[in-house]
């Protein structure tokens, strides 16, 4: 089924191939194909993040497992698909596991939370780049105080609009639903959502705008009828459940540079 917007689908998959850009049929292939897929994603976050995280992915069937052991992850992680690490709460713990599932030497998202607060923590997250993971994504302030560094990665900034940028090309996704940032984790819940993607998308750069997409509309969606940040955590994981690929492309509002 072709979004019904008014878009010329065909016209702008044909623009989007000559940028070397993306457009809205590979957005809804890449968020289909991970909700069929159903993959097994490692997230090592804190457990501050962890239910939110959690519930999202189960909203979509997706296998996650959240162990932070370094024994325990190496096992879980040499049976996933993706992982996600995210430097939330970051004690010895949370590092030994990084470096665990690191050493797998299977491809990952980077969410570098707030190494423009602490110089060690900041030293980590290179220490991490190093290792050529998929995706980075941080806030403003967390991309700035990475600086300029060497990488093959996605780059995604969030804020008020999510930009994406990789080799060359920049999309922005410029759906903005303020309520989102009053609920803990919907960021970490984010680089969850650009890790399942990245499962079984092999473009890195459509699944990070596919999973920025899909948090992006489902929160316009559910800020719809849920105007407090309780009852719209709630209807935010409704929302993603229930959003399928063509309708998170039809209603993303996707920019390019």
């Amino acid at each position: 089924m072709e979004p019904d917007n008014g878009i010329d689908v065909r016209a702008e998959i044909a623009a989007a191939a000559a940028r070397g850009s993306v457009d809205r049929r590979q957005i809804a292939d890449a968020i289909n194909a991970m909700r069929a897929a159903r993959p097994r994603i490692h997230a090592i976050v804190s457990p501050v993040a962890q239910p939110l995280v959690a519930n999202v992915a189960a909203a979509l069937s997706i296998d996650i497992s959240m162990t932070i052991d370094a024994a325990d992850v190496r096992a879980m992680v040499a049976s996933s698909d993706g992982f996600l690490i995210n430097l939330g709460m970051l004690d010895r713990e949370r590092r030994e596991g990084a470096m665990a599932a690191v050493a797998s030497g299977l491809p990952f998202v980077l969410d570098p939370v707030k190494v423009d607060r602490s110089g060690d923590r900041l030293s980590f997250a290179q220490a991490l780049i190093e290792a050529r993971p998929r995706i980075i994504k941080g806030n403003i302030g967390e991309m700035a105080a990475l600086g300029d560094f060497e990488t093959d990665a996605v780059c995604v900034t969030t804020g008020a609009e999510d930009e994406i940028v990789a080799d060359g090309r920049r999309v922005v996704v410029a759906n903005d639903t303020p309520i989102l940032s009053r609920v803990i984790a919907t960021g970490c819940a984010t680089g969850m959502l650009m890790t399942a993607i990245s499962a079984v998308e092999a473009d890195s750069f459509v699944a990070a705008v596919s999973g920025a997409a899909l948090m992006a509309v489902a929160g316009e969606v559910a800020a719809e009828t849920a105007k407090l940040p309780g009852s719209f955590a709630v209807a935010l994981i409704d929302a993603i459940a229930e959003l399928n690929g063509e309708e998170i492309a039809r209603l993303v509002d996707l920019r390019d540079a």
